[in-house]
């Protein structure tokens, strides 16, 4: 007879079991095992050595998603990268879904898949999502079922283009003619330096000659100017004497000219007096033209006669002496006719009419 079986042990058995299942739902649910994720694939034109599944996908350096396989499009030179994506690592700036805040980085922030190489050690590579604004869209469509991310080539593959096309474009340049025409060149130069040479030695004797006759110039150029120098004070002192003396005669003159002055306002008034002051101060100024005469003497005999000074002393002296004469001649002239400085030049005749006084 079989034994029954135990209901605790039963009991016992399913609740363990529930609660397994409940642990395994905690764990593989904290690992994102059933989490829904955005599937997208990318097409690359170069080798990917180094990439494999599970390689991460970084934006900015965060993980948003991983490789999950890898294929080879016969017939074209593309590789296509399948890549899951996590919904919750994507944001939009706007309320639209995932896919559509993706897809609108792609469009609008320049979003590109690039592969990066995770360490220079091994060669690993990953999936790189960056804002790449300045390089175009392309999508291959070669998978209509699963939606394409563009992508960009990598950094190397941009360099070995570029190093590519340089040695193409060295390549066709004809390096034997420019050789060719660059030893010519020098050999030109070459020539074109020795005929300088030959030329240049008796210019620079002649320069040398040049530079000592120069040499004894400016030392007899020196010379002249310490002796020049040397006489400069004693003619300087000489003339700055002669100057003070044209100065005080040019003083001495001016109280005879003021003294002219005030007897010319003074002749309408007197007549009578006017002919003694007029004497006397044409006597003043005889001793003081005879003073000036013997100043300008020393004067003359001290600068030469087509000196700014000496002219002008000369042109003062002349004018003096003008005025001297014009006053003698007025002198005369009012003896002869002490009225005129009543009636003027036309005075009354012995009949009552007006005459010019002759």
């Amino acid at each position: 007879m079989s034994a029954r079986p135990n209901p605790a042990a039963i009991g016992a058995f399913v609740v363990g079991a529930v609660a397994l299942v409940l642990a395994a739902l905690v764990v593989w649910g904290g690992t994102g095992m059933f989490r829904t994720k955005d599937h997208y694939v990318l097409f690359f034109d170069g080798a990917v050595t180094g990439l494999g599944k599970g390689a991460p996908v970084l934006a900015r350096g965060v993980k948003v998603g991983e490789v999950t396989d890898i294929q080879i499009r016969w017939g074209t030179p593309m590789v296509a990268v399948y890549v899951a994506l996590e919904p919750d690592t994507v944001k939009g700036t706007t309320e639209a879904g995932p896919r559509q805040a993706l897809e609108q980085l792609v469009h609008e922030k320049g979003m590109r898949a690039q592969l990066r190489m995770q360490s220079f050690v091994t060669g690993v590579l990953y999936v790189a999502l960056e804002p790449r604004p300045d390089t175009p869209i392309v999508l291959r469509g070669l998978d209509r079922s699963v939606p394409e991310l563009p992508t960009i080539p990598t950094d190397i593959e941009v360099w070995t283009e570029k190093l590519e096309r340089f040695a193409a474009r060295i390549d066709n340049l004809p390096l034997e003619d420019l050789f060719r025409n660059t030893i010519g060149a020098i050999s030109d130069a070459r020539g074109l330096v020795n005929k300088v040479s030959s030329q240049v030695d008796p210019t620079v004797a002649q320069l040398k000659t040049t530079l000592t006759r120069l040499d004894a110039g400016l030392d007899a150029a020196h010379q002249l100017a310490r002796d020049l120098d040397s006489r400069i004070d004693p003619l300087a002192t000489q003339a700055e004497a002669t100057l003070k003396t044209a100065q005080t005669a040019i003083g001495d003159m001016q109280p005879a000219i003021e003294n002219l002055r005030r007897l010319a306002a003074k002749l309408d008034a007197q007549a009578d007096p006017l002919l003694t002051s007029i004497r006397s101060t044409s006597d003043t100024a005889r001793a003081t033209l005879e003073g000036a005469q013997l100043t300008l003497g020393a004067i003359d005999r001290t600068l030469e006669q087509d000196s700014p000074l000496g002219f002008e002393l000369f042109q003062t002296m002349k004018e003096l002496r003008a005025a001297a004469q014009s006053v003698r001649s007025l002198a005369d002239y009012l003896e002869r006719m002490p009225d005129a400085p009543v009636y003027g030049v036309r005075r009354p005749s012995p009949n009552g009419t007006t005459g010019n006084g002759k």
